[in-house]
């Protein structure tokens, strides 16, 4: 498998522009690249996720988990399980980037008395069935990131682009004149 190195910001916008071209609204797909930013901190192939999850979920399975996401930090639902694949990885890492922008302290609990603060979570690619659940509390959730994401599988990465390329507008010279494209210099 080959694989490649991506900043941060590369990961989250790769994210971002893949779940845009597989029908997100921006919103989610804004989210979606947050989760894979939290995701590849924690040592995981976050386009990898994105991309397997796309492929084998529809829009409103995944819209369904962020909206379980969302009941469980603001009070309305007690739980949400994550089963495990890809799928559980991106609602692990919506979940992740949820507490990190609003402070909550979330759980999760692995059963037979095993249960870990999100944040103490450091491997999320080794995710088991478990339930996610809302702790009492708000707490500083920056703790420890990796300084450079995980690196991602070259395939992935191409695929996500190939989702990406769906939100393109055509090159026509009625598109040029009404602003798409970068003009005569490509600096951004």
């Amino acid at each position: 498998m080959k694989t490649i190195l991506l900043s941060y910001n590369e990961v989250q916008s790769s994210a971002r522009k893949a779940a845009r071209g597989a029908g997100f609204p921006h919103g989610a797909a804004d989210d979606i690249g947050q989760a894979a930013v939290w995701l590849s901190a924690r040592g995981v192939d976050a386009i990898s996720v994105v991309v397997g999850t796309l492929a084998v979920q529809d829009v409103l399975a995944v819209l369904d988990g962020l909206a379980a996401i969302d009941a469980l930090c603001c009070g309305e639902r007690d739980e949400v399980p994550l089963r495990g694949g890809a799928e559980s990885l991106l609602l692990l890492g919506l979940a992740g980037a949820t507490a990190r922008e609003t402070g909550l302290r979330l759980s999760l609990d692995f059963g037979g008395g095993d249960s870990r603060a999100l944040t103490c979570l450091r491997d999320a690619a080794q995710l088991a069935p478990a339930i996610l659940r809302l702790m009492p509390g708000y707490e500083d959730l920056d703790g420890d990131v990796a300084p450079r994401p995980a690196a991602i599988d070259a395939e992935a990465y191409a695929a996500a682009l190939v989702l990406a390329v769906k939100t393109y507008v055509p090159a026509s010279d009625l598109s040029r004149a009404r602003g798409a494209g970068a003009g005569t210099t490509d600096n951004d």
